[in-house]
């Protein structure tokens, strides 16, 4: 499910109200990210950011998270690897579901099939036409790589 901005003001309003001081830590970076591309993209009060926008903003704030937990664990600090576990649960809650494992395979092959590519770029574009912001690009990228090496292209 992808988030509004109204709804992360909402979500912000009620974590605070909660005195959930986790989800308003990550609703406060997603909604200053908003705000600063609304800046960049010189928008208007009452014009809304795009769905394209607010899911760039949203994957980039849970891979910073994802980053940040693997130095956290790499570091052996407990207490922040358990903070940014919770920050990533809440990140991935308001992103959309992500084709993993056996569904992403299966898309890649019906993307192969269908249009007899031999390189890695045709699938990725289609992938991205089709399931926009619902796969991890390095692993798609990866399985299609190991696809056409399978078929020896």
């Amino acid at each position: 499910m992808l988030a509004g901005e109204t709804e992360l003001r909402e979500r912000l309003t009620a974590a605070l109200r909660a005195r959930d001081t986790t989800a308003a830590k990550v609703l406060r970076n997603a909604l200053a990210a908003v705000q600063n591309k609304r800046i960049e993209l010189r928008l208007a009060d009452d014009e809304a950011l795009g769905d394209p926008d607010l899911l760039a903003i949203l994957k980039r704030e849970a891979k910073q998270t994802r980053e940040a937990l693997e130095f956290a664990e790499r570091a052996g600090r407990s207490a922040l690897v358990e903070e940014a576990r919770a920050e990533l649960a809440l990140l991935e809650e308001m992103l959309p579901s992500q084709l993993s494992g056996q569904a992403l395979l299966a898309a890649i092959e019906g993307i192969l099939e269908e249009t007899g590519a031999d390189s890695i770029g045709p699938v990725m574009k289609t992938l991205a036409e089709r399931h926009p912001g619902s796969y991890d690009g390095k692993e798609a990228s990866g399985a299609v790589a190991a696809i056409l090496g399978q078929r020896g292209r």
